[in-house]
């Protein structure tokens, strides 16, 4: 009984699947999936994209239709007998992408709690007022957006996203998308990207910008720099439509950052102790 219960674990072994983050794809951006170790597809193959085998451990995908529903694809390492399972989606935005897959899991900015700074009082600060100090900006469908305002306030960078629709058709914020790529790279390949998630934002989503309506948004990160050939790219995507934004800021507009001194945070016991007084 014994023996036959070990048996059964390693037959059962092949069958182990492993999730992964979404590979987003589109017609004309094709997005990389590096393995560790050699690996065969064992998925069927579909009309909705493109998927082949250009290396022992690498598979790339694009595709071939805008009309389909989110699907997995099984990927199986030759040496475990493991499955990845990898989910496929259609994004223009968030395609092209070079995927780790069974590496170590992409690395995450967690917020820092500190009582040194009022980060409120910052974000309050560059939510108003007139633009200024635009570092970027660009329009397109009749919606133009800026980045102006950026500001360093204690170990965190903060920038304000302004954004104006003169046309008659309302623009719907689908989502905003921050990278690191080096400059000289092309943009219809795979590449190798740093994306970076804001700790503190001031857009909500169902963001829906009406005619003749400007909106101003502030983003905080974490501390960061660049070299001479990166940027840090900013890409705006209209829900529903085409009219997408994309902005960047550069290592020479870090060496003009704004410095913020804002007031110190309260400790809660004085703010209660304010509250009721």
């Amino acid at each position: 009984m014994k023996k036959s219960f070990i048996i059964l674990i390693f037959s059962a072994w092949g069958t182990v699947s492993f999730a992964q983050d979404t590979a987003y794809i589109s017609r004309d951006k094709t997005t990389a999936l590096f393995f560790k170790s050699a690996v065969k597809i064992i998925s069927r193959s579909t009309s909705d994209f493109d998927i082949t085998q250009k290396e022992d451990a690498l598979i790339t995908i694009k595709a071939l239709d805008t009309d389909f529903s989110p699907t997995k694809i099984n990927v199986q390492e030759i040496s475990t007998a493991k499955i990845y399972r990898i989910p496929v989606e259609y994004s223009y935005g968030r395609a092209g992408r070079r995927i780790e897959v069974g590496g170590q899991p992409a690395m995450t900015v967690k917020v820092i709690k500190t009582s040194d700074y009022n980060y409120g009082a910052v974000v309050t600060q560059l939510a108003t007022g007139k633009r200024k100090d635009v570092v970027d900006h660009e329009k397109t469908g009749g919606v133009k957006a800026w980045v102006d305002k950026l500001s360093l306030a204690g170990n965190r960078v903060f920038f304000r996203l302004d954004i104006r629709n003169k046309s008659n058709l309302p623009y719907e914020i689908d989502f905003v998308r921050f990278y690191i790529r080096d400059l000289k790279t092309v943009t219809r390949m795979a590449t190798h990207e740093q994306e970076i998630v804001p700790l503190i934002t001031t857009l909500h989503k169902k963001t829906a910008i009406a005619h003749k309506q400007e909106i101003a948004k502030v983003f905080g990160f974490h501390r960061f720099s660049l070299s001479e050939d990166q940027a840090l790219n900013i890409e705006l995507y209209e829900k529903n439509g085409n009219r997408h934004l994309y902005l960047q800021i550069k290592q020479k507009d870090l060496d003009d950052l704004k410095t913020i001194n804002p007031a110190p945070q309260q400790p809660v016991n004085a703010i209660a102790a304010n509250t009721f007084n």
